[in-house]
């Protein structure tokens, strides 16, 4: 097979400022979203910078993109339409996308909501977790988000969800893939607190050890690291990526995306990842790649 490249990248927090909602929209949680964004959040996620992660990612033509969730503050249908035109314009057509926890953050008509993003996504709720062949590579998008009671940031995937998982690992592991599972909240416990959380991280986790999975990405946490999962032959990477428009000048929280090259070996795979940070003013800067192998057994 030939080399395939997939960019990663995670919580752009689109600046909704100067668009035009109505007041009642904000009677819920969405009130408290709105007070952090105008209090903090929005000297953090700048768009500056996320436009230029995204021109290094278009400068680098990956062969696919995995958004991991939270591209808008409060999730409303003026921010879900802003954002369906930002992937359209900025990302490319081979492009896979999740929900966050701020994209759902009130139960709210899909259809003027994340159903705009069904050229990216499952076309409705009940369709995830969904899957994008690319090539030899899978990529599974897991909904972790979903409504959750006021200060709470948690997620949950449901055990519907986790057994159709498990079904859809098993039946890409037969046919070869390379098995790439998109998730919003770290499903590894201890990266976020338990309010940020993923509640039910076991359903998660027993799907991994059963059917197995070659990567996993998540955001959630606007911090980049590595962790890990039990797979049923080998331990399955868990790789967390800092938020995309995040300025910030720790090398963890600094707004990154991961460069991921895959290519076929003759006993399996070998995958090389990249990480590449972004500060206004500055070059890019990559951080030493990190390599790892899949053997697939006869």
């Amino acid at each position: 097979m030939n080399d395939i490249t997939l960019a990663h990248l995670s919580d752009l927090h689109l600046a909704h400022d100067g668009l035009r909602f109505p007041a009642w929209a904000l009677l819920n949680k969405r009130m408290t979203s709105q007070l952090s964004w105008r209090r903090k959040r929005r000297f953090l996620h700048v768009d500056t910078v996320l436009e230029s992660l995204v021109a290094d990612i278009r400068a680098m033509t990956p062969d696919a993109v995995a958004l991991t969730g939270d591209l808008t503050n409060m999730g409303l249908p003026v921010e879900c339409r802003r954002a369906a035109s930002w992937v359209s314009a900025r990302l490319p057509q081979q492009t896979a996308i999740i929900p966050g926890n701020h994209d759902m953050l009130v139960r709210a008509p899909w259809s003027t909501t994340l159903g705009l993003w069904k050229p990216w996504m499952a076309a409705r709720p009940d369709d995830f977790p969904f899957v994008r062949r690319i090539g030899p590579l899978a990529l599974i998008g897991v909904n972790s988000a979903c409504p959750t009671p006021w200060f709470s940031a948690a997620g949950r995937i449901g055990a519907a969800q986790a057994a159709r998982l498990t079904d859809i690992l098993h039946e890409t592991g037969r046919e070869g893939a390379f098995r790439v599972v998109m998730i919003h909240h770290p499903p590894v416990p201890g990266i976020v607190s338990r309010r940020k959380a993923l509640l039910d991280s076991g359903l998660f986790a027993t799907a991994i050890a059963r059917a197995g999975a070659e990567l996993v990405l998540h955001g959630h946490s606007h911090r980049s690291g590595l962790s890990s999962l039990p797979g049923p032959t080998a331990t399955v990477p868990v790789l967390g990526i800092a938020s995309a428009s995040m300025l910030a000048r720790g090398q963890e929280r600094m707004a990154a995306w991961h460069h991921i090259r895959i290519a076929g070996t003759g006993r399996g795979y070998a995958a090389e990842i990249r990480r590449r940070l972004v500060a206004p003013g500055q070059p890019v800067r990559e951080l030493p790649p990190w390599r790892f192998d899949v053997y697939r057994l006869p």
